[in-house]
């Protein structure tokens, strides 16, 4: 059956395709040579009283770091520390004893598919107790879950920083230094350390420090130039960046809510009638909200499906 262009002597660009549209491409580009990242001061919403406490206390400091340019291909195969508390490797860096008992590691957390741990593969166990140390996994079907299971991958990192610190200081947070140590290492690791573990550590940076994908990737490389993060990863990444930020502006908003007496203690007030400024200028706004769909096609090359 000749379809409607070819009736009237049309010829397509290109052949048909039937599927949804691909997510658009997200750019991270290299950082420069002499770029230096200085990780914001602890951010996380989500901890409340003593814990927050004792997570801004271990969490904190001055992470700095110079992107690397000497990498070397053997290193794939070996855990780098992202963070002085938090490792990213491949499951080989797991199974390395002498490795883990060097760099203090107290916990060894893996991502891994649902049919591996069906199949009881790739975990930590084993090596746990033997050493001693604790193992923990996150278990996820595909990429889409991945996302809901950052909640708990952050919150399980966490509690285990909270557990091990109280045990050298169960009276809380200690305040007699200022020197940054760490009681507690947890090395995140999947097969090969580049995908699923390290879209956790990721989510990870992105929920403790506020910071966007691109800065939480560009971080990650310079410690580990091998992590691969394909489109589908990204745009997970960039979905979640837009949950923390909706948190964040919910936990700001009622912080900040007024009362009478000009203090903000989150009680709510009574609402009053909206003016005749405020009801034009939502208008105004209801207007607009084509520009942000536009945004969406702002770069793109010129197309021209017929010709």
């Amino acid at each position: 059956m000749a379809t409607a262009s070819e009736l009237v002597g049309a010829t397509p660009s290109g052949a048909y395709s039937w599927r949804p549209p691909s997510p658009p491409h997200i750019h991270v580009p290299q950082a420069p040579e002499d770029q230096r990242f200085v990780l914001p001061a602890y951010d996380d919403t989500s901890a409340t009283g003593a814990d927050r406490a004792i997570l801004r206390s271990v969490t904190e400091g001055d992470h700095v770091f110079v992107a690397k340019r000497d990498w070397k291909y053997d290193w794939r195969r070996k855990a780098q520390p992202i963070l002085s508390f938090l490792y990213l490797g491949p499951s080989s860096a797991a199974r390395d004893i002498t490795y883990i008992q060097t760099q203090g590691i107290t916990m060894l957390l893996v991502i891994r598919d649902s049919r591996s741990a069906n199949a009881k593969l790739l975990g930590g166990e084993k090596i746990a107790r033997q050493l001693g140390i604790e193992a923990a996994a996150i278990d996820v079907a595909d990429y889409q879950e991945l996302i809901a299971a950052f909640p708990r991958a952050i919150q399980t990192i966490n509690n285990h920083l909270v557990s091990e610190y109280r045990k050298h200081h169960p009276s809380g947070v200690h305040q007699g230094t200022k020197s940054r140590t760490t009681w507690g290492k947890v090395l995140v690791f999947c097969e090969s350390g580049n995908e699923r573990s390290a879209e956790v550590v990721a989510a990870y940076l992105m929920s403790m420090y506020s910071l966007n994908l691109i800065a939480a990737i560009q971080y990650i490389q310079t410690q580990r130039f091998c992590v691969a993060f394909d489109d589908n990863m990204k745009n997970l990444l960039y979905n979640y960046q837009q949950l923390l930020e909706a948190r964040r502006s919910v936990a700001i908003a009622t912080f900040t809510q007024p009362v009478p007496n000009g203090t903000s203690n989150g009680i709510n007030q009574p609402k009053t009638k909206r003016g005749r400024e405020e009801v034009e200028t939502n208008e105004e706004d209801m207007d607009l909200d084509g520009a942000d769909d536009e945004a969406r096609f702002t770069g793109r090359t010129r197309f021209i499906p017929f010709t």
